[in-house]
């Protein structure tokens, strides 16, 4: 039942990012193709989006913690190798698909932290 209600307020903040990344991605299909090695660093930032994504379902918080922190070491090179002085249209984007994950990410722990204090929750 708890992964229910997880699932039902997760997955919809889930979708929100998944708007913005798929603009992102046609972004760079129609407006800067990316080089090789752009696409495969996404790749990764990818695998670990969705793994972010299953632990946060899961209720693993400290799982999708790590998944979040491989994601951010993958991220910052990202933008600090292939994203400087990317138009502002596409800097636009990547704030919001960043903000939106960031929201599911508080949410996930919001909901830890309500579910049963002091047994998932991750402790700061």
């Amino acid at each position: 039942m708890l992964m229910i209600i997880r699932s039902l307020i997760l997955i919809p903040l889930f979708l929100f990012f998944l708007y913005y990344a798929r603009k992102d991605f046609l972004y760079h299909r129609s407006q800067r193709k990316v080089p090789a090695a752009e696409r495969l660093l996404h790749g990764g930032i990818g695998v670990m989006i969705g793994g972010m994504f299953l632990q946060a379902i899961l209720g693993h918080s400290q799982l999708m913690l790590l998944a979040l922190a491989l994601f951010v070491v993958m991220g910052a090179a990202d933008e600090y190798v292939f994203h400087r002085g990317i138009p502002g249209v596409e800097s636009d984007i990547h704030a919001k698909e960043h903000l939106a994950l960031l929201i599911f990410v508080v949410a996930s722990l919001v909901i830890d932290w309500i579910q049963v204090p002091g047994a998932n929750a991750v402790r700061l």
